[in-house]
């Protein structure tokens, strides 16, 4: 009489693809993981960009009607965080920077279509922390200044 081995391949069978299935599982959710931080990164420089392109259309705003009147003056709303860290929004002849405060990973600059040129001086550096702020044009010294 021969035995038969129907039933321990069976059970081979099942815990070998189990085991497929778990390899599989644990390959998925470290690529996803790996996706995330990517994604996280990106989205946050976005986001760095974008605050510094908010702060360079109310630049020109307050510009384009700062040169009609005698001074100009804007409220600006900021998000006080992005990604989780608070920045740093500062303006100055080179245009517009957004920098991380507790990491280097984050920084963002934007340039000011040229109105540098003829705004003259361009300066200010606030935190994020103490939004709302400012931006003031003065005409008769053609100072853009952004401040709390």
């Amino acid at each position: 009489m021969t035995k038969t081995f129907r039933g321990q391949y069976q059970i081979l069978e099942q815990v070998v693809l189990f085991g497929i299935g778990l390899i599989i599982l644990t390959s998925v959710f470290s690529i996803f993981s790996l996706l995330a931080d990517r994604i996280n990164l990106f989205s946050t420089h976005d986001n760095f960009q974008e605050a510094g392109l908010s702060v360079v259309s109310n630049l020109v705003e307050v510009y384009g009607q700062g040169r009609y009147f005698y001074n100009a003056s804007l409220k600006l709303s900021v998000p006080r965080v992005v990604g989780g860290s608070v920045y740093q929004l500062s303006i100055n002849d080179n245009g517009v920077h957004v920098n991380a405060t507790g990491t280097d990973a984050y920084r963002a600059t934007s340039g000011v279509y040229n109105i540098n040129r003829t705004a003259g001086v361009m300066r200010g550096a606030e935190l994020s922390t103490q939004s709302p702020l400012r931006i003031i044009f003065y005409n008769l010294t053609k100072e853009a200044v952004l401040q709390r």
